[in-house]
């Protein structure tokens, strides 16, 4: 089964708010927002810099077994390559760009086609046991495991619809993505209070300078 731009276990389902709106998102859509975020414009940090921060990041949210990785017994080769990194690098950039389009902004359609690229070699079975992960990987060393473990989170936003929550602010120099909790699903922005008001500033400007 391959999941276009399309979990660890499931995990808890979103909370529904009085109001209607869905307060807090699921183990899966957590997850793709944390992995999105692992790049932050405004501070010019990069947890994936490197592969030991990739594969760091990767173990420390249960999705890397070092265990598993050819060579690893016998320190031949490193637990994280760098081209695992540029595997990780490559499907952040997609989704970034594909929850950009999310919240209505122009993303990249090429960054999100190499992704998609990579998800198509990222395959994930259905399991029915009761201790099994529902989506997991079929194979592959544990650096495209831990990968396909994100893709099977993504499988499961889109499944349940929640990735019409998952957005990243249009602000070029923000670039965070957040959850949209409203009930309309209308949010633009990662806070109105800052990037909102930096974009209605720039097009006050803008409106100024042309007229």
């Amino acid at each position: 089964m391959v999941w276009s731009m399309a979990v660890p276990p499931l995990g808890a389902q979103p909370s529904i708010g009085l109001d209607g709106g869905v307060t807090d998102p699921s183990a899966a859509a957590a997850l793709i927002r944390d992995f999105a975020n692992t790049i932050d414009v405004e501070e010019r940090t990069d947890v994936f810099a490197d592969a030991d921060g990739a594969a760091d990041w990767l173990r420390g949210h249960g999705l890397l077994d070092d265990t598993t990785l050819p060579g690893a017994a016998d320190g031949n080769e490193p637990a994280f390559g760098e081209d695992d990194r540029l595997m990780a690098v490559t499907l952040r950039a997609g989704f970034r760009e594909r929850l950009l389009i999310t919240g209505g902004g122009d993303g990249d359609v090429q960054k999100i086609t190499q992704a998609q690229r990579l998800l198509d070699e990222l395959p994930l079975s259905v399991a029915l046991g009761a201790e099994a992960e529902p989506l997991r990987p079929v194979t592959g060393t544990a650096a495209r495991i831990a990968l396909a473990r994100v893709a099977a989170a993504w499988a499961h936003v889109c499944a349940t619809g929640e990735w019409r929550r998952l957005k990243r602010c249009p602000d070029h120099t923000c670039g965070w993505v957040f959850w949209d909790a409203t009930r309309s699903r209308t949010r633009r922005w990662c806070t109105m209070r800052v990037c909102g008001n930096r974009a209605k500033t720039r097009a006050y400007s803008e409106r100024r300078r042309a007229g």
